[in-house]
């Protein structure tokens, strides 16, 4: 299909009327392809056209990034345009196809560039293999901040550590989470869930009543189970 044909014939129709109403204004030629903001570059479409328009000049033009973002931007539904899920459907992938191009390609200014790191510092820079500083080995840096284990005083693999709350070795945390001593004692579990049995009452509601955070009573309760269903005979 003759895609430019197509946009002239969409253009001149467009010169050659004078619509009342809602109208858009369009870039005959587009500023990303060196279309200036004087008149004679500028033409009232309607909402539709308007949006026909980009998806003829993404086609025309399959390669321009700026051109398939504009279409992209047409997307978002409101009261002056309805999406088309068709359309949609073909720029969202064309997008993306054009997004791996660029991180693969030249586009990308950091493409062919590693991590290295310091191993004493921990400093680390992106940069081509063989332009790395004297010392730096391949990899990206652990975290900064160097952790021992509370309980053995292990140093621990910064790496594995998955947030900052965590101090434990992997052998220390599964004894730290067995024996971690709870806020409420189970004799108030144990009432809670008596309560729950004989009356129906949500567990939410009785520890608000209690004074327990509602957040919290179903670790409470977790922990006792057994031991509440051993005493209650259930």
């Amino acid at each position: 299909m003759n895609y430019q044909k197509h946009y002239d014939l969409l253009i001149e129709r467009a010169k050659q009327r004078n619509i009342k109403g809602y109208t858009e204004k369009h870039h005959i030629v587009p500023r990303c392809l060196g279309g200036a903001d004087h008149t004679d570059n500028l033409v009232k479409l309607t909402a539709e056209e308007h949006y026909i328009a980009h998806q003829l000049l993404v086609k025309i033009y399959p390669t321009n990034r700026s051109l398939l973002h504009a279409a992209i931007m047409m997307i978002p539904e409101s009261s002056k345009h309805e999406r088309n899920n068709k359309l949609y459907g073909w720029l969202r992938k064309r997008f993306s196809e054009q997004r791996k191009k660029d991180a693969a390609g030249e586009n990308n200014p950091t493409f062919g560039q590693k991590w290295f790191h310091c191993p004493e510092t921990l400093h680390a820079v992106r940069t081509y293999p063989g332009s790395e500083p004297n010392g730096y080995v391949l990899g990206r840096a652990p975290q900064h901040r160097k952790r021992y284990c509370k309980s053995c005083g292990v140093f621990i693999d910064v790496v594995s550590v998955k947030n900052g709350k965590d101090k434990f070795c992997k052998s220390c945390r599964a004894e730290h989470k067995k024996n971690y001593d709870y806020k409420h004692d189970y004799k108030l579990i144990k009432q809670i869930y008596k309560e729950h049995i004989d009356t129906g009452t949500g567990y939410y509601t009785l520890a608000q009543r209690h004074g327990i955070n509602k957040w919290s009573i179903y670790d409470y309760i977790g922990r006792y189970k057994d031991r509440l269903d051993k005493d209650f005979g259930v």
